[in-house]
């Protein structure tokens, strides 16, 4: 007898069920804001899992795509990127060209593996916006491949499947985002059409990334909440296999939240002149809470300075006008990260204190 025209459909849904078990796990928040947001990852993982194994996984014909977007969050973002990604063979050559756009720090890797979709990921090659050459007319062409290459070139090698793109602006509505198109060498000139047997596999696949990538950041999330709350540590520069590698020219120190109604957490910290720092915070699904509005977030372009150079950043579950005020809408635990870019200078050490609301009356 032969199989059903369904039963695809019906695996896919059985795989996906694992993927649920998140919401039942011992370190998931029970209360009703956490478990909504986790359905409502759960649902957005579904669609990024498919992008990712069908709609834009040709390598002969890869399209570079907007991964992140105010509905496909999740993996510790800030406000002040865009981020783009485009699934290539890594034993072929590519010419990726474009306009650069305006903002000021650009960021261009090639990985093997990505995270949901293989077990490990490990950064292959890069181009920052220190080694991009540009023309005149603002255009650029980069090569990838495994041999080398004049000019624009990031190295590939056989087993590097992934082209990831990261744009870095302190403010994105006075900067224009670079454009991107990517080419394979000798690939056909139209794309075949799509086949029964891409779709059951994609869904496969992609159902398998939904159970992998939520459970990957979840048990991420979940160390930084055991290393104690309201602490912020460096996170540090060797690699690390149990967790992702940093993108080329950061560093991190991150920490967890966890606030009592009426209290408030005073971060405080003396940064050096650097091109770029970010502090965001996001909820327990590793989402930053205002990707669109940047409510949640502070550059060193958008922060009030102290007269003697610091810093004085408020969090709190409570909305007010004042510079330095992060709102944490409605959340009363999540993770906080702080990014220190394109400066050999130590990250600054950064003091959290728990205090009342009331105290920061002041503040108003």
């Amino acid at each position: 007898m032969g199989k059903k025209p369904s039963e695809a459909w019906d695996a896919f849904c059985e795989q996906l069920k694992r993927a649920g078990r998140v919401l039942d796990r011992e370190g998931t928040p029970r209360d009703d804001l956490t478990q909504a947001e986790g359905y409502r990852k759960l649902v957005h993982l579904v669609r990024m899992g498919f992008d990712a194994t069908v709609d834009f996984a040709d390598p002969e014909h890869p399209p570079v795509y907007q991964l992140v977007t105010p509905t496909t969050l999740g993996e510790g973002e800030t406000p002040d990127a865009h981020y783009h990604q485009a699934f290539i063979d890594g034993a072929a050559t590519y010419r990726l060209t474009g306009r650069r756009g305006t903002a000021p720090f650009i960021e261009l890797t090639v990985y093997a593996g990505k995270i949901g979709l293989q077990d490990v990921s490990r950064q292959v090659g890069a181009l920052t916006e220190q080694e991009l050459s540009v023309a005149s007319d603002g255009t650029f062409e980069i090569v990838l491949s495994p041999q080398p290459h004049p000019g624009n070139w990031i190295r590939t090698e056989p087993d590097a499947n992934l082209l990831y793109i990261r744009q870095y602006t302190h403010d994105w509505g006075k900067t224009q985002s670079a454009t991107f198109e990517l080419r394979k060498d000798g690939a056909a000139p139209h794309r075949p059409p799509l086949t029964l047997e891409q779709v059951r596999s994609g869904m496969e696949r992609a159902a398998a990334y939904v159970d992998k990538s939520v459970h990957t950041w979840a048990a991420i999330v979940e160390r930084r909440a055991a290393a104690g709350p309201n602490v912020f540590f460096e996170i540090p520069a060797a690699p690390d296999p149990s967790r992702p590698e940093m993108p080329i020219g950061h560093r991190f120190s991150s920490g967890y939240f966890r606030l009592a109604p009426g209290e408030a957490l005073v971060v405080t910290f003396a940064p050096t002149e650097v091109p770029y720092w970010g502090l965001t915070v996001t909820n327990y699904w590793f989402e930053p809470l205002s990707y669109e509005d940047h409510r949640s977030h502070v550059n060193n372009r958008t922060a009030k300075y102290e007269a003697d150079g610091s810093v004085r950043v408020i969090i709190a579950d409570e909305h007010r006008m004042t510079p330095n005020w992060i709102d944490t809408l409605g959340h009363r635990e999540g993770v906080m990260m702080f990014r220190w870019s394109r400066s050999k200078d130590p990250v600054p050490r950064l003091h959290a204190e728990v205090v009342s609301l009331a105290t920061l009356s002041g503040d108003r």
